[in-house]
């Protein structure tokens, strides 16, 4: 039974933000207060991103959009529909 979306990361755009700033993934992990293990899974595709990852990054980088965040191939909207 799947109870949600899995979130992909728009890797592109987090590994700009770390050149940006010169953080290195583990540093964005602390910042974001999860497991480096995690956030290696969620940039590489191998996990979907939930919602402490997500929300992490928003509080990181607040000057960003979750749209920006996130690939949202997978969803769908009015004109897809």
């Amino acid at each position: 039974m799947d109870g949600g979306k899995v979130m992909q990361i728009n890797q592109e755009i987090i590994q700009k933000k770390l050149q940006a700033n010169g953080w290195t993934q583990n540093e964005l992990a602390r910042r974001m207060n999860i497991s480096k293990g995690t956030l290696s899974n969620v940039l590489s595709g191998r996990r979907g991103a939930g919602r402490k990852v997500i929300s992490g990054l928003l509080r990181v980088f607040p000057e960003e959009r979750l749209e920006n965040l996130i690939l949202n191939e997978n969803i769908k909207t009015k004109e897809s529909r």
